[in-house]
């Protein structure tokens, strides 16, 4: 990455004469003599006038002369000026820019303090001691004349908020000091200042990325591209754009950037990325085989290569790339593709050797006496939330629960994350009770983690205490852009009391906000489809895709909306394929995949998918339905009518319950039971 830049130049000294010379000689005199008090009228005024005009007459020569080179006759006549003029700040102003031009740092300090000494307000003054300290802090590390600088050019913004020297060094000053937020500050008056500063823009848009706030990343980034056709600002454009799920549009970027810059391999790589979540595996590949040929080492490029064989299906061709990647790496510069590893292993059932493939990275990650490095405070929550995801899935409570004990323990009491996913847990075993109980006390100790009143607002809702889960929501909502996820929330409780219309207002108020954000669309989707519009769901999914080829959730839905009616089974098939490749452990998806082909007629490979799916999700009533009527049409009357009373104790829709009570009365009929 480029460093920021600011620095004087040349100009500076023009500008300054320009603020000085005004087009009067009154005027002028006016700004020399900035401070004094005007002497009274009177007889003797016209001697007073002597100094002043030669003073005035000396400025000006001495402007010439700096404009034109000559810096030494400048330095004389400033110090003439000086001398005539002792009140006035400005030629002490003018031989501290005079000296910084000519490095005579020592010299240049004295001359601004001078006119601090005279003005305190004085910016240029405090420019210049800023320069000075700004490049003194960078060049020995000092963190103390770096925070000096900062104050120097703080008083500068103050005098004057539109100074774009003064933003430039308070960006450079603050990234020094890693103070994000006055960085971000200083780079939004840059950028709103200087619309060709490029280098803002991607410096502000980064900072968007790594707090996951792709939309104005984004945007930054298309601003920082706009102005300079840089390869890195497309990257980072394309990224902010693919983790929004507008895949068409990150392509797109991409390609651009392939024409302008066609043999870089960072460029290559991210856009055989781009590919793969598109689902154009075939291509992707051979675009990373190429680069292969010519780095056969390129972990990056073994990484997307696995993945891509992931999301075909053929995991044990990518467990065979990723192993072959890992050849000879050291772990610390092998931990992404330890890490894909640790998830195809998740995705094939090894869940030990999973397990183990995580603890190498954790080994690598944390130090040695256990306490986790700030810069990988991240990277190491990552991880222990996939082992705790991976005994989950796996069924291994117990072992789930030690993981996040030690998340606890090893990220903090202040890190809520442990706290998330055992409230989440309890919302997957459907114990709403101890969910809601877990998420109030959370929310007391978290009080600044909104997303354990939103998960208490679900557990209330759950529970039927619809109003009350309601009113919480309401009262979360700022009018700022984190009221979307509060709106998808309370469309979900609303969904779940089968207030399908109010629900369905909700979503559509949220996306007048964010119209392109897919999972609101998918949440549309859902609503659409319990109102009977089935037509309206499948246009609104189709609009997700085509932005976002490979969102699995898209893929999933469309599909068994497809299949649940009997249409157009050979695409619901292909759809749902799809998504099962990209999410093999969900059990939701396993369970869509399973149905498809007991509409189709091929009850082995659904009873295979059903069997799986209720593996990963025990306590889904559709599941247990769909096992039902596998059973049914196979003849297992006994096991069909357990499946059927086990759906009817876990499903809480109206008419989903209407339904299994026919099912078990039409079944219970056929056996001769009442």
């Amino acid at each position: 990455m480029r460093p920021l830049s600011c620095g004087a130049s040349r100009r500076v000294i023009v500008a300054l004469g320009l603020a000085l010379l005004w087009g009067s000689a009154a005027g002028a005199t006016q700004v020399i003599l900035k401070g004094r008090s005007a002497a009274p009228p009177g007889p003797r005024e016209e001697p007073k006038r002597k100094p002043r005009v030669e003073a005035l007459l000396t400025y000006g020569e001495a402007m010439r002369a700096a404009m034109r080179g000559d810096y030494m006759r400048a330095l004389d006549l400033f110090r003439r000026v000086a001398a005539l003029d002792p009140a006035a700040p400005q030629p002490h102003v003018a031989m501290a820019e005079l000296y910084y031009q000519l490095r005579n740092h020592p010299q240049a300090r004295r001359e601004a303090e001078l006119a601090l000494e005279l003005n305190p307000r004085e910016v240029g003054a405090h420019r210049i001691l800023g320069r000075l300290l700004r490049e003194e802090a960078l060049a020995t590390r000092d963190r103390e004349k770096a925070r000096r600088a900062v104050e120097a050019f703080r008083k500068v913004v103050a005098e004057d908020d539109l100074d774009i020297e003064a933003w430039q060094s308070l960006a450079q000053l603050y990234a020094f000091l890693e103070d994000t937020e006055g960085l971000k500050e200083a780079l939004e008056r840059w950028t709103g200042g200087d619309p060709t500063a490029d280098e803002a823009f991607y410096r502000l848009a980064l900072i968007y990325f790594d707090r996951r706030q792709y939309r104005q990343a984004a945007e930054n980034a298309a601003r920082a591209l706009m102005a300079q056709p840089e390869s890195e600002y497309a990257i980072l454009l394309a990224k902010s754009l693919l983790y929004q799920g507008h895949t068409t549009e990150a392509l797109q970027v991409y390609r651009e950037a392939l024409d302008r810059d066609p043999s870089n391999s960072e460029l290559r790589i991210n856009y055989a990325e781009a590919l793969i979540f598109s689902g154009r595996y075939d291509e992707a590949i051979e675009i990373l085989g190429r680069i292969l040929t010519e780095q056969p080492r390129n972990l990056e490029a073994l990484r997307l290569t696995a993945q891509a064989h992931r999301r075909a299906g053929r995991r044990a061709e990518a467990i065979e790339t990723l192993k072959r990647a890992l050849k000879d790496s050291a772990p610390d510069e092998s931990l992404n593709v330890r890490f894909v590893l640790a998830q195809t292993y998740e995705e094939v059932g090894q869940v030990d050797e999973a397990i183990a493939t995580y603890e190498e990275i954790l080994k690598a990650l944390l130090a040695p006496d256990g306490t986790v490095p700030e810069r990988h405070r991240e990277a190491v929550e990552m991880v222990l939330t996939n082992m705790a995801l991976a005994y989950r899935h796996a069924g291994r409570r117990a072992e789930a629960f030690r993981i996040f004990e030690r998340m606890r323990r090893v990220l903090g009491e202040k890190n809520p994350r442990a706290d998330l996913l055992i409230v989440d847990t309890f919302r997957e075993e459907r114990d709403f009770e101890a969910m809601l109980a877990h998420a109030q006390e959370a929310a007391e100790r978290y009080p600044e983690e909104r997303r354990f009143r939103l998960l208490q607002a679900q557990a209330l809702g759950r529970l039927g205490r619809i109003e009350e889960a309601l009113r919480l929501l309401d009262s979360l909502l700022t009018g700022l852009s984190e009221d979307i996820e509060v709106l998808s929330t309370k469309a979900l409780v609303l969904s779940d009391a089968e207030r399908y219309a109010e629900a369905e207002a909700v979503v559509q108020e949220a996306l007048r906000r964010d119209p392109r954000n897919n999972g609101l669309l998918i949440q549309l989707s859902l609503i659409q489809e319990r109102l009977g519009r089935f037509a309206e769901a499948e246009a609104t999914l189709r609009q997700v895709l085509e932005r976002d080829a490979d969102n699995a959730t898209a893929l999933n839905n469309l599909g068994y909306y497809l299949a649940e009616r009997g249409e157009r089974l050979d695409e619901a098939l292909e759809l749902i394929r799809r998504a099962v490749n990209i999410e093999p452990t969900n059990g939701a998806f396993l369970d869509s995949l399973g149905w498809v082909y007991f509409q189709l007629g091929n009850l082995d490979e659904a009873e295979r998918y059903l069997e799986q799916a209720v593996l990963y999700q025990p306590r889904d009533a559709t599941i247990h339905e769909h096992l039902g009527d596998l059973h049914q049409r196979r003849g297992r009357l006994d096991r069909a009518l357990q499946a059927y009373e086990r759906a009817l104790q876990l499903a809480t829709e109206s008419r989903e319950r209407e339904r299994l009570q026919q099912k078990l009365e039409k079944l219970r009929q056929a056996k001769g039971q009442k």
